[in-house]
C-alpha cells in the first residue's frame, strides 16, 4: 500500500515516545471482554451489541477497518489486538459502514396475515527485556503501541506495568500468536463523550501477510456470545472459514456481488480503484466453541448472492369480529328454515 504523509509523521513519532501512559487504570480494577477480532480491557463491564468489519485484500496486503459498538459505563479501557506483521493504523470514517449496510442490505419480502382486534398484536418473538516496542503513536482518540515478544508472559507483564491490567486468560491467549511471530498493537482508548456506549471512531490495521486471515482466538476468553458483521473487498468473492468448527455456530452468508464507484456510496467509492466483489457474513459464535481464527480463501466462483428476509405484516380484519360472518349466516340460514317449516305446517292444516 502507498505510505501517506499522514502515516509518515505517525513513524517519525514512534522513533521518539517509548511507552504508554502509566495512568491507563489506576483508579479502577480491568475487566475484560473480548471482541471477535480482538479483547478490550475495560474499568466496567463490556457487553458487546455488534461488531462490524471490513477485510480489504489487494496482493500481500491486508487491511482491517474495525467498528465496536458495546453497552457499557466504561470511561477508560484498551483494546488488543494480534496482527501477523508490523501493522499501520489511522482513523476510518464512520460512514463506512453504513454505505455497507446500504449495499449488503437483504432484499424484504412481506407476508400479510390478517389479524382480528386492533392489530397491537406481534408474533412471538517475559521480562520487560523479552518485550519490544515497535512503535507507538497517537491518533485521535486512540494511543497505540505495537509490541514483539516470544514469551506470553512478559508481553503481560509490559502491559500491566503500562497500565493494561490483563486477566490471567486473556494473558494467556496471546501465548499461541507470539509464538508464531505475531505482534500484538495495544490501542488506549480515551472517549470524549464519556462512555464507550457512545460510540468510538472506527479503527484502521493494515499490514502484510501471506494468508488472509481475521484473528478470532482472544475472543475465546469472553463471557458473552460474539456477534459479528464482517465483509470483504477482494478482487473475488470471498470463503471464511468457522472459527468455532467444533460448535455450530459457522457464519451465513448475506450478500455477494460486485461493487464499483457510485456516487450514493462516497465513502465506499473511495476505497475502489475499479471494480471489486463484496461478500458479507453475519453470525453469532459461542467463545467457548472458537478455537482459531477466521481464514479467508477465494470462492470457487463469483456467483452473485443476497439473502432474502421475509417480514410478517399483520393487517387488521374489516370486520370488528372474525365470528361476525359466521353468526349472520347462521342467522339467515336459521330464519329460511323457520319460513319454510311455517309454510309447511299451514299447508298441512289447510289440506286437514
Amino acid at each position: 500500500m502507498t505510505v501517506t504523509a499522514t502515516t509518515r509523521r505517525f513513524v517519525t513519532r514512534f522513533a521518539v515516545v517509548l511507552a504508554l501512559g502509566v495512568t491507563m487504570l489506576a483508579a479502577d480494577p480491568a475487566t475484560s471482554g473480548a471482541c471477535a477480532c480482538g479483547a478490550f480491557v475495560a474499568n466496567d463491564k463490556l457487553y458487546p451489541q455488534r461488531e462490524t468489519a471490513l477485510v480489504e485484500l489487494s496482493g500481500r496486503s491486508e487491511s482491517i477497518t474495525l467498528s465496536v459498538q458495546t453497552s457499557s459505563q466504561a470511561n477508560q479501557a484498551a483494546f488488543l489486538m494480534p496482527v501477523p506483521a508490523r501493522a499501520r493504523f489511522e482513523i476510518a470514517d464512520a460512514k463506512l459502514f453504513t454505505e455497507l449496510d446500504e449495499i449488503s442490505r437483504p432484499e424484504v419480502k412481506v407476508r400479510r396475515v390478517t389479524v382480528s382486534g386492533d392489530g397491537a398484536g406481534a408474533p412471538p418473538g517475559q521480562s520487560a527485556n523479552d518485550v519490544t516496542v515497535v512503535d507507538h503513536v497517537e491518533v485521535g482518540p486512540y494511543e497505540v503501541a505495537q509490541l514483539s515478544g516470544t514469551d506470553a508472559s512478559a508481553v503481560s507483564r509490559w502491559l500491566t506495568d503500562n497500565g493494561f491490567t490483563l486477566p490471567e486468560a486473556l494473558g494467556g491467549a496471546l501465548r499461541p500468536y507470539l509464538a508464531e511471530g505475531w505482534l500484538v498493537v495495544a490501542v488506549r482508548l480515551a472517549p470524549t463523550s464519556g462512555s464507550l456506549s457512545d460510540g468510538l471512531p472506527p479503527m484502521r490495521v493494515a499490514f502484510e501477510t501471506e494468508s488472509p486471515v481475521y484473528p478470532m482466538r482472544l475472543s475465546s476468553t469472553a463471557e458473552l456470545r460474539q456477534p459479528l458483521r464482517l465483509y470483504v473487498l477482494a478482487d473475488h468473492r470471498m470463503d471464511m472459514s468457522n472459527p468455532a468448527p467444533k460448535g455450530s455456530s459457522a457464519a451465513d452468508l448475506t450478500y455477494a456481488d460486485e461493487v464499483t464507484a457510485d456516487p450514493q456510496h462516497p465513502t465506499v467509492s473511495a476505497l475502489l480503484t475499479g471494480p471489486r466483489f463484496l461478500t458479507r457474513y453475519d453470525a453469532v459464535f459461542n467463545p467457548k466453541q472458537i478455537t482459531e481464527d477466521i481464514r479467508l480463501t477465494q470462492s470457487a466462483s463469483d456467483e452473485h448472492y443476497r439473502a432474502v428476509v421475509t417480514v410478517t405484516k399483520y393487517v387488521q380484519s374489516p370486520w370488528p369480529m372474525p365470528g361476525v360472518p359466521l353468526l349472520l349466516l347462521a342467522l339467515i340460514v336459521l330464519a329460511a328454515v323457520a319460513v319454510a317449516v311455517t309454510m309447511l305446517v299451514r299447508r298441512l292444516k289447510t289440506r286437514v
